[in-house]
This record gives C-alpha cells, structure tokens and sequence, in this order.
C-alpha cells in the first residue's frame, strides 16, 4: 500500500487539489475538475481519470456539507467521460455485451422519460436516463481498455485504490467522528449512510474474490487477507445486517457452485424455502445467539421503515402499473410526501430496486430490466462459476437498497466493474507474469 502510494503521488496530489477546491474555492471547481481532466487525457493518464470518477462518486454520496460540491460535478464527470468515448471511439470500442444487453431497456426508459407529469422532475428524468445510458456505454469500454493496455497492474491498482479509500474511512472514525460515525452509533465511514457503506463493501468484496480467481498472483495471502480484512471490518462497524447476509450468501454459494452448478441451484431452492421461517423467527434467533443490541431487533419486524416505505409505492404504483413515468418518479412522488412519510417513521426513498423500477418504468419496464439483468448472469455463467452466486448477493441487496436504478453513485459504479468482468471476454484468468509486492 505504502508502495501504491509512493508511485502515484502525482495522482494523489491531484485528487487533494479537488478536495480543497471544492470545499474553499466555491464555483471555481467547475474549471478546475474539467481542466484536470483533459489533461490526464492528454497525457494518457486514462487509469487516473477512471479512479477519480470514483473518488468523485463516493464524495458525492456523503452527508457531509462541505462535500456537496461533489454531487453537481459528478454530472460534469460523466458528461466529459462520454464525450472522450465519442471522439475516441475507435481506440474505445472492444464490443460492449454489457450494453448490448440492455438496449431493449434503455429504449423503453426513453419511452417512459416522455411520460413525466411534472416539470419539477422532468429535466432530472432526462439526466438520470441518459446518464444510466452513458454508465452502461462508457464505462464497460473504458474497463477493457485499462485491462487490455495494462492488465493485471490495472486490477491490482484498482483493488488497492478502493481499499485506500475504506481505510481513509476507518481513520476518520477517530479523526473526524461526527462524519464517519451517523448519529454517534453506526459506521459509515466516507459515505453518506451505513448501509450505503455496507452495499459498496458487499461489492468490493465480491469484486475481489473473483479478481483474485482470475489473477492468483495478484496479492500475496497476506495482502489478501489485510484488504478482505479491511472490507468485513467496514461491514461489521456498519452494523449492516444485510450487508453481512449479502457476504455470506456470495461465499457460501460460491462453494457450492465450484462442486456442482446442480447442487448450486439446489441449495438456492432449499435457501428459498427456509429464508421464510428464518425471516419469521430472526427476533427470537438473534436473542439466543446473544446479538440482539448489534442486529437492532426491535427494527428487524418492521424492517427499519422499509415495509412503510413499500406499502406506500405499492399503492401508488397501482396508477401506473404497466408503464411508468420516467426515471426520477418515485423521488418526485416520495418527496411530495415526505411529512406524511416522516410520521410514519420512514425517512428516504422506496428502499427496493426491482419496486423502484416497477414505480418509474411500470411493470412492462421491470419485466424488460429483469429480462436484462438475468441474461447477464446466463451468459456471465458460461465464462465463470460466480456468476450465479453474485446474482443472488447482488439481488439481496438490491431487494433492500434502490441502488440498482441509480447510476451516478458508487454502488452503480461497481456494478457495472461486476458486471463487466463477468461478461468480457477480454478480462478472464490469464497467464500474466505475476505482479505480486510483499
């Protein structure tokens, strides 16, 4: 890590200049991040401009004030990612299967986007569209290109990066704890909230295991244990319990599904079956088990607000039920009623990807994401043993958090790097010299 540190200083410094410009030099960031930019474009720093969308991403979903700047020139970031995609295509375009897949579902967003009832969010139903277009276009293009000029130093790189930022995060725990800590009890370390914090880390995680069955040379088993270390240890602060879940459902199908895809799919079906007298008696469970205070029990029953959130789409989603109103729907529908919300004791949006997608899309749109969404992992199965066994982790978060629908956030960001490595045909175990540092 020291080493990482030491090689891409100049990187580091830049990421800094944003930080400080954005929080002390006001409007100013808005010339400063583009310039930045064009010149890592320039000096074919491609690898830097890629983790400091990142950076920008993760900034953008933290509560704190002084970060705010961050969720104005995400947009700017993407705008200017997608317009080196168009100039360079030819030295961009590797065949993009991730795209592919789900042009049936960008066409019939567009569809929808015409429906908006509201000036108040047309122009965010715009953005948020095109941008979960340009996500899916740019993005897994941008990933085959580092992968192919670079290779495992790409990888590795990423990895350490990532890992870097939940380290700085479990630093500001004792620096700063107002702003890592979320009312003085749970972690949430640069995010915005704990289970923010915990969806990212279930991403990371699974990022990492299959990176590392691709590249065995890539970290010694020390490092490998320090960095798994560094994602549960983030998780565990949290106190995300789906988070947790989530982990334990991708490693333990995985296991499963490198014996035999059948017993894999067995274990799914048994898992179905039992999850619904687990869920019944998860109360008395975690008593027993002496975990009550850690797990929050007495919010397990009514879900932490979530089932009040649910209800609440489900009865308007019966006005628009087979197609929606655009992407950006459910939050101008939730914000109108967000005092009603707020004595109910729920807080947020619709907490539920595949909902949120029937909310905006209607069901004629959840059907053609789902559509989408499955066939990516069909396809990504044929190439690898874990691409069943990240769908299922993947779903439980996404049946618990909207993260899904979004796509300027950190969490659609790692996604997309998921479900790039599944599907490319580029990025696969490779004979690469090793790059391992002790």
């Amino acid at each position: 890590m020291v080493n990482y540190l030491k090689e891409n200083i100049q990187f580091f410094t830049i990421l800094i200049v944003w930080l400080i410009t954005g929080i002390y030099g006001g409007p100013a960031i808005y010339g400063v991040l583009p310039l930045t930019i064009f010149l890592m474009v320039r000096k074919e720093m491609n690898e830097e401009m890629f983790l400091g969308y990142l950076f920008v991403l993760i900034l953008s979903d933290s509560a704190i004030p002084q970060l705010y700047f961050a969720k104005n020139i995400k947009n700017i970031y993407i705008g200017i990612l997608a317009l080196i995609f168009f100039i360079k295509y030819k030295d961009f375009y590797f065949g993009n299967k991730l795209f592919n897949i789900f042009i049936p579902f960008f066409a019939f967003s567009l569809i929808t986007m015409s429906f908006a009832i509201d000036d108040s969010y047309f122009f965010t139903s715009i953005q948020k569209t095109f941008s979960y277009l340009l996500t899916f276009l740019v993005l897994p293009n941008l990933i085959v290109k580092l992968h192919t000029e670079n290779g495992a130093k790409f990888i590795k790189g990423f990895i350490l990066f990532v890992a870097l930022l939940l380290i700085v995060g479990l630093l500001i725990k004792y620096i700063i704890p107002n702003a890592a800590v979320l009312n003085g009890s749970r972690f949430r370390g640069l995010f915005g909230g704990p289970n923010g914090l915990g969806v990212f880390c279930v991403l990371f995680f699974i990022t990492v295991f299959i990176l590392n069955s691709f590249y065995p040379d890539l970290f010694s088993k020390r490092d490998s244990i320090i960095i798994f270390s560094i994602i549960l240890l983030s998780v565990v602060w949290s106190g995300s319990r789906n988070a947790l879940i989530a982990i334990f459902i991708f490693y333990t199908f995985q296991r499963f599904f490198g014996l035999s895809p059948f017993l894999g799919f067995l274990l799914f079906v048994i898992f179905l079956f039992i999850s619904e007298l687990i869920s019944s008696n998860a109360t008395a469970i975690v008593n027993s088990l002496g975990l009550g205070e850690y797990f929050r029990v007495q919010t397990i029953e009514e879900g932490s607000g979530r089932y009040i959130a649910w209800a609440f789409a489900w009865k308007q989603i019966q006005h628009n039920f087979f197609i929606g109103r655009g992407f950006a729907y459910n939050e101008f529908y939730m914000r109108q009623h967000y005092g009603a919300l707020l004595k109910l004791n729920h807080q947020g949006g619709v907490h539920n990807s595949f909902l949120t997608f029937w909310f905006d899309q209607g069901l004629i749109g959840l059907l053609i994401y789902l559509r989408s969404y499955i066939l990516l992992f069909i396809k990504a199965a044929k190439k690898t043993k874990y691409a069943f066994p990240t769908m299922f982790a993947i779903s439980f978060t996404a049946f618990f958090e909207s993260w899904l629908v979004g796509s300027l956030s950190a969490f659609a960001f790692m996604g997309v790097f998921i479900f790039t490595i599944l599907l490319s045909d580029e990025i696969k175990p490779s004979e690469e010299i090793a790059v391992v540092t002790d």
